[in-house]
């Protein structure tokens, strides 16, 4: 045995070679094993407790008596809509005094009365305030449409507007006004003098809403834009609104458009229009007004002579009401813009509305677009067109109707008068259409005659 080999120690062969090795040291995978073992043992509940104490301990001596205190219970916090309507600090407290800074800081918001009575309502109503409401009370235009707004919100604006000075535009489109809603809004209306724009488009009105609107209209005099489109009105509701018109004389601008008008609603409608002088620009696209409803139309424009804008698009007129409105305008110099488009107008149409553009003097926009004109009726319009010294008609607008190369002939004549002049068409084509050569029924020429 070699020296310094005692009992404790042995010879082992590793690897080829004959080492000395200590066999009371462990391996070092045994220790880490055993330490593997230790961190997972629980400890006992007198162990925490212990460092838990210990850990108090260090805190309080090295704390004051002062930090040891219990902090006072903190404000309310205020809205951050309303927060610059209060002239205090949320994270000060009431007991400090005001500092340098407070005092040069500008002065705090006011609030406007119709702002105060807004807020004083939503607390008696029981309803959050609205942001847009609460700002837009001291601006000229109120606009909250698609508020998803409820009776209680629109009972708590009604109150508001009731007084309110600044607020001449009121946008509720979007929102489900409601029998209750409207009763408030009526009454607010009735009281209000300076809201002059309303508009209640796609606000789910129905025959008593509208009943209540146009009653108060008889008697307001102060509205002058009337919006009460996508509501899904039919011709009960028309009569309400036709009843309106014969004694309000201060809407200038009415839209009735996306709703369910048919022939019947269509000519109560022009007929209250025909003898109307204050509406300017009316909007009557997307009904259903058709047959002796177009040919009405016609009458109207024949003898009211204060529309300047009028939109009759995606309609069902058909040749005989645009043979109306033709007639109508050979006499009519007063219609600026016109929007026939989606009609199902013809060849016959097209040709009648032609000849119209031949002797009018004031048209300065037509819309014939999305209709069979063909391309031959594309070339009558065109030619009464050019041979009118008078015309001032800027924009012709033909989309979704091929033309030939006469049409663009005839274009190029007109714009080395006129350079402004606008033609849209739907592209070209090298022959016409032949179903353009229709002959013309004798008792199909008056269209005026065949009305009743």
């Amino acid at each position: 045995m070699a020296d310094g080999f005692d009992g404790s120690s042995t010879w082992k062969l590793e690897h080829g070679q004959v080492r000395l090795i200590n066999i009371d040291r462990m391996p070092i995978h045994h220790k880490a094993l055993d330490k593997r073992r230790v961190s997972r043992r629980k400890k006992s509940p007198t162990e925490e407790t212990r460092k838990r104490s210990k850990m108090l301990t260090k805190l309080t001596r090295g704390a004051s008596k002062a930090d040891l205190k219990s902090e006072p219970p903190a404000r309310p916090t205020t809205p951050k809509y309303l927060k610059d309507y209060f002239d205090y600090d949320k994270n000060s407290s009431s007991e400090e005094s005001a500092s340098d800074e407070d005092k040069t800081k500008e002065p705090a918001k006011t609030l406007d009365m119709s702002q105060k009575i807004y807020l004083t309502a939503c607390i008696k109503e029981g309803v959050a305030p609205r942001r847009r409401l609460l700002k837009g009370l001291t601006q000229d235009g109120l606009n909250v449409n698609n508020c998803t707004l409820a009776p209680s919100d629109i009972k708590a604006l009604a109150y508001a507007l009731t007084t309110n000075m600044c607020v001449t535009s009121l946008d509720l489109s979007g929102n489900e006004i409601g029998r209750e809603g409207m009763e408030y809004l009526v009454e607010m209306l009735e009281e209000n003098m300076t809201v002059t724009e309303l508009r209640l488009s796609n606000a789910r009105l129905g025959l008593y809403e509208v009943l209540l609107l146009t009653e108060m209209l008889s008697e307001n005099m102060r509205i002058t834009t009337l919006q009460v489109a996508g509501n899904d009105l039919d011709d009960e509701c028309a009569k309400c609104f036709a009843e309106a018109l014969k004694y309000n004389r201060k809407i200038k601008k009415l839209n009735l458009s996306h709703n369910k008008f048919n022939e019947t609603g269509g000519k109560i409608l022009a007929k209250s229009i025909e003898t109307n002088d204050s509406i300017e620009d009316l909007d009557m696209s997307w009904n259903s007004i058709r047959m002796l409803g177009a040919i009405a139309w016609g009458d109207t424009l024949y003898n009211n002579v204060d529309l300047k804008h009028l939109n009759l698009s995606w309609n069902g007129f058909g040749d005989e009401g645009a043979a109306s409105i033709g007639e109508a305008l050979e006499e009519n110099n007063t219609l600026l813009t016109l929007d026939l488009s989606c009609n199902r107008i013809g060849f016959e149409g097209s040709r009648a509305i032609a000849k119209a553009l031949g002797n009018n003097s004031s048209l300065e926009s037509l819309a014939l677009s999305q209709n069979q004109v063909t391309t031959q009726g594309a070339v009558e319009l065109l030619t009464h067109l050019q041979i009118n010294d008078k015309s001032k008609l800027q924009e012709l607008l033909l989309e979704g109707t091929q033309v030939t190369s006469e049409a663009d002939d005839l274009y190029e004549e007109i714009r080395g008068v006129r350079s402004e002049f606008k033609f849209v068409h739907g592209g070209h084509v090298i022959s016409p259409d032949t179903l353009a050569f229709k002959t013309v029924k004798p008792e199909e020429k008056n269209c005026r005659s065949s009305k009743s």
